[in-house]
């Protein structure tokens, strides 16, 4: 039994890249127009029900068959460089180490790359939705560097607010934020939400659990219905992913 001074244990998840052992992945060689190449992933958090996955994945020197992209996903560029190339080859997105990128679903494309990736990746693929038929890739990827801050004028709270991204179906939503210093009470969260902090920090705190710090660089996922207090610096910026497919 805990006593007065042992925290319990707290669903809130820090996803720490560096803290996680990778897993072989089988590869079809179909899905690739280059050979075959070594890629490893662990899964961090997973709700079948709605198709989303959370989780690190790396991958060697590839490029994919080009396609539909397979399902709405956010990523951190934790290293290495990509692009996202049109059935020409030619450029359609790059992005690099450090960088948060949107992929929208059925966007016509190929990711390639040279040398080795590894990606903090969220997922949404709905196993009961239809692929949608979209024949051009515009507005299909957006890529956040690390520095930017949101445009507009704050909101009414005080916070700064522009939608990255919004999927098709309404269920995934991702937003830059930057924060004035805030302190916001227990409540549940309403959505599986992730959070990558650019700059600032946010305390996370549960009742009766001790308080989880996310600094800099650092990305924290709460399922959703988790019930915690919000303490935020003064001038956080943060990439916010929320899922409310249910």
């Amino acid at each position: 039994m805990p006593n007065d001074h042992t925290p319990l244990r707290t669903p809130i998840l820090r996803v720490d890249p560096d803290k996680v052992t990778l897993e072989p992945l089988e590869l079809d060689p179909e899905g690739f127009q280059s050979p075959l190449p070594v890629q490893n992933y662990q899964m961090i958090f997973e709700d079948e029900d709605i198709g989303l996955a959370i989780g690190i994945w790396d991958t060697t020197t590839m490029q994919e068959a080009f396609g539909p992209y397979p399902g709405d996903e956010y990523i951190t560029v934790l290293d290495g460089h990509f692009a996202m190339v049109d059935a020409e080859h030619a450029p359609i997105a790059r992005a690099k180490a450090g960088d948060s990128v949107t992929f929208r679903n059925g966007v016509p494309s190929s990711w390639k790359q040279d040398g080795y990736l590894r990606k903090i990746y969220l997922t949404l693929n709905d196993p009961e939705g239809e692929e949608p038929e979209i024949d051009n890739a515009e507005g299909g990827f957006r890529v956040v560097e690390p520095g930017r801050q949101p445009s507009g004028k704050p909101d009414a709270d005080g916070v700064t607010r522009e939608v990255i991204f919004r999927n098709d179906a309404g269920t995934m939503t991702v937003t830059l934020c930057a924060f004035p210093a805030q302190a916001l009470p227990v409540a549940p969260c309403q959505s599986h939400r992730l959070m990558r902090v650019l700059a600032g920090k946010v305390t996370l705190t549960e009742p009766s659990a001790a308080p989880v710090v996310f600094g800099s660089d650092t990305h924290a996922f709460l399922p959703r219905g988790t019930a915690c207090a919000w303490d935020i610096a003064a001038g956080t910026v943060a990439v916010i992913v929320d899922i409310t497919a249910t």
